[in-house]
C-alpha cells in the first residue's frame, strides 16, 4: 500500500479536528472551575471533569460523523487517511488528556 497525497490530505484534516477537539475540551474544562488558580474542591473538580468529558466526548463524535461524510465524498484514498488520523489522533488526545507528555 502506498501513501498518497489524499491520504495524507484526509490524516492531516482528521488530526486537525482532535486539536481542536482538545482545544475546545480544555477551555470549557478551564471555564467550569478548573483553572490552575481555581479552588478545587470536590465540587470543582467534577464540575471540570464533567464539562471535560461531555465536551471531548462531543466533540469526537462530530469529528467521528464529519469523516464519514467526508469519506463518502473524497473517495477512497481519502478515506483510510481519515480513518487512519481519526484512530491515531484518538490515541494521542486521550494519552494527553490523561496526563502524558509530562508536565
Amino acid at each position: 500500500m502506498t501513501i498518497t497525497r489524499p491520504m495524507v490530505a484526509g490524516a492531516v484534516v482528521a488530526l486537525a479536528g482532535h486539536g481542536l477537539a482538545v482545544g475546545f475540551t480544555i477551555a470549557l474544562a478551564t471555564a467550569a472551575g478548573g483553572g490552575s488558580n481555581a479552588d478545587v474542591d470536590a465540587g470543582g473538580r467534577f464540575a471540570a471533569l464533567f464539562f471535560g468529558v461531555l465536551t471531548y466526548g462531543i466533540a469526537q463524535l462530530v469529528l467521528l460523523g464529519s469523516c464519514f461524510a467526508l469519506s463518502g465524498r473524497l473517495g477512497r484514498g481519502s478515506s483510510s487517511g481519515l480513518v487512519a488520523g481519526w484512530i491515531l489522533g484518538l490515541a494521542t488526545s486521550l494519552y494527553y488528556l490523561c496526563g502524558g507528555f509530562g508536565t
